[in-house]
């Protein structure tokens, strides 16, 4: 609210609309705000608030307690001191969300208010507060004080993302899931110590079965938890996802694959009450460039993330609905904008955007998507439905799921029903008569060119190419198999000699190149195909298979895991993956590790994720086979 951005003005919200709003983020003290490298802003923020070490505080005094823009407020609240801001003196954003209550009580409607404490770039003081029975309490009394100072609130939302799961790349360990109990148990019992008993505790949870598990929420839920706020959304996104694919969508494409109804039946297979679970739709979509669509429903298909960023509307790969309806979906007339079509994956219950000339993909929920959203909850009895982010709406999906959910139209404002429409779904030749005297077409072939190197032969790699808009002085970082040796992996041009090999072998290089001010590049990759001369070559009635061997870690621990180690793992060149050994630390350095019979490959930082249980779609591992 108090930096330039989206423009959302919070006055032209129907106080009657939503049911609860949740504040968000409120950080917690002593810890950095991961997305924010050039200031601290979580210190700046509980330093002008007063706080300590692992209370939690509010993250922009300006915005929160003193602005007046888009809020209702003629005059902004520069006299309000942060350290003794109250909710009757309040302006910002709480001020805005006191009068809104208020304005919602005087139509006849009870609006809820929640407070949300973590998110995705603020959860790695969870791991450290959680732990001690000391830091648990500081925590606790301080969430006490800000729902004394601000009383409008009924609902404290921890959002931890994740216990004994990286996240971010922030610190865990297998004791959080124990420790998040204690800290919910801690939590209950200050609140209801300060006379709070009506207050509530709900957490944010994945949607991704291994990580919630993870948490121990049963315990939590014995502990004092009361709901279950479910993240169904980002299940695709670049360059992160492996495969083209969902990001909200509520049926699986396969069985067990990440989508609303795996997670869902996974809790209520586990006892969890369906009343204390919430799913959520999203006003954003995830994007993907250079798309190749085989399968329109179930969608197939493959993209490539490349350098630099996606197409989107402030984050890369993510436009928000009211960019959407503006460039890219045409509501009233049920089509796509701009060279878009709009399609429908029947399987997965999921629609999306595509563009066949600039090959863009948007995986999105549209109000067709949320209001099947909205009936499967009311059909199952879940406690509710909700979206990230309000701000992103204008009104039709939250109509929507109102509608989904079975509430009746008081006054129609517009027609929503033409809104529900289904997209294309069915490749054009499948539209055509199958009948037996039905003319079959034939198509021409393609022809296709792949390069390969004969093994042993000299051949250069180069960064010439690579560019900074700055002009700055550009120094560079090769990833090199450990089969071929390079005289010096920092220069522009590499010569290297290809081992000689008896089959198809690829070998994978990387390339890293920061500037002066040490800003790295995003890392790209090159596949060098080896290839024994055709002389050597004996008639093989079956097909070659292809043998990656990509870039391993030359400083790797080769020291194995003390617990769970595979009874034989001498066939593997790669040292054995260990649980107290950082992985992906180093830019260009991805490391190969041998587990369970398969290689497997580091894609980012990790530590303590066990690879064959965190391998592929969002995992931090990609397994390269059986060795």
């Amino acid at each position: 609210m108090s930096q330039p951005g989206r423009g959302y003005d919070l006055t032209k919200v129907s106080p009657t609309a939503y049911d609860k709003l949740i504040f968000g983020f409120v950080g917690i003290t002593g810890f950095r705000k991961i997305d924010t490298e050039d200031r601290d802003v979580v210190a700046e923020a509980a330093a002008l608030c007063g706080k300590v070490k692992y209370e939690p505080t509010f993250l922009d005094p300006w915005g929160d307690f003193q602005s007046y823009i888009n809020l209702g407020f003629d005059v902004s609240g520069w006299d309000v001191d942060p350290k003794t801001v109250t909710q009757s003196n309040a302006k910002g954003l709480l001020g805005a969300l006191r009068d809104m209550q208020a304005k919602a009580k005087a139509a006849g409607h009870t609006l809820a208010l929640s407070m949300s404490i973590g998110g995705w770039s603020m959860s790695n003081g969870f791991h450290e507060t959680a732990a001690s029975d000391s830091s648990r309490k500081i925590f606790a009394k301080g969430v006490v004080k800000l729902f004394k100072q601000f009383p409008m609130f009924s609902e404290v939302d921890i959002d931890w993302e994740y216990p004994n799961n990286e996240g971010a790349g922030n610190p865990f360990g297998p004791e959080d899931g124990a420790n998040y109990a204690l800290l919910i148990a801690e939590l209950r019992k200050q609140l209801d110590s300060a006379g709070l008993s009506n207050v509530k505790i709900s957490i944010a949870a994945s949607a991704v079965t291994t990580i919630f598990d993870y948490a121990k929420v049963k315990d939590l839920m014995a502990a004092g938890l009361y709901g279950i706020n479910l993240m169904t959304y980002d299940f695709f996104g670049t360059p992160w996802a492996e495969t083209l694919g969902h990001h909200t969508n509520r049926k699986a494409l396969e069985e067990g694959g990440w989508a609303v109804e795996t997670i869902v039946d996974h809790l209520l297979a586990e006892g969890f009450s369906a009343d204390r679970i919430n799913i959520g739709y999203a006003g954003y979509t995830r994007n993907a460039r250079q798309v190749e669509i085989e399968s329109l429903s179930p969608l197939k298909g493959s993209y490539n993330p490349g350098s630099g960023p996606t197409t989107g509307s402030f984050e890369s790969g993510t436009s928000e609905w009211y960019d959407v309806i503006y460039s890219y979906l045409d509501l009233e007339n049920q089509k796509g904008r701009n060279g878009f079509n709009v399609y429908t994956d029947q399987v997965a219950d999921a629609d999306y955007l595509y563009s066949p000339e600039s090959k863009l993909f948007l995986s999105l929920d549209t109000p067709r998507t949320v209001k099947a959203k909205g009936e499967y909850a009311a059909k199952l009895g879940l406690g509710g439905v909700f979206t990230w982010t309000i701000d992103q709406d204008n009104g039709v999906l939250v109509n929507a799921v109102r509608e989904g959910l079975g509430y009746e139209i008081e006054s129609e404002v517009i027609d929503m029903e033409p809104f529900y429409f289904e997209g294309i779904n069915v490749e054009k030749d499948e539209e055509q008569s199958d009948s037996d005297d039905a003319q079959k077409v034939n198509h021409a072939p393609k022809a296709a060119i792949e390069l390969m190197v004969v093994g042993g032969s000299t051949v250069q790699l180069s960064g010439a190419g690579s560019s900074d808009e700055d002009n700055d002085e550009l120094s560079f970082s090769w990833g090199v198999p450990s089969q071929i040796d390079v005289a010096d992996k920092t220069a522009e041009i590499i010569e290297v000699v290809v081992p000689e090999v008896s089959e198809k072998t690829a070998f994978q290089f990387t390339l890293f190149v920061r500037d002066c001010y040490n800003e790295p590049s995003s890392q790209q990759r090159f596949v060098l195909t080896a290839v024994p001369a055709l002389s050597q070559v004996q008639p093989e009635p079956e097909e070659e298979e292809e043998i990656i061997v990509p870039v391993p870690d030359e400083e790797e621990d080769t020291t194995p895991a003390e617990d769970d180690t595979p009874a034989d793992d001498k066939t593997s060149p790669y040292a054995q993956w260990d649980a107290s050994t950082v992985y992906g630390a180093n830019w260009g350095s991805f490391e190969i590790v041998s587990w369970k019979g398969h290689n497997y490959q580091v894609k980012w930082w990790s530590m303590g994720n066990q690879p064959d249980l965190n391998c592929g779609v969002g995992g931090a591992w990609t397994d390269l086979g059986a060795y």
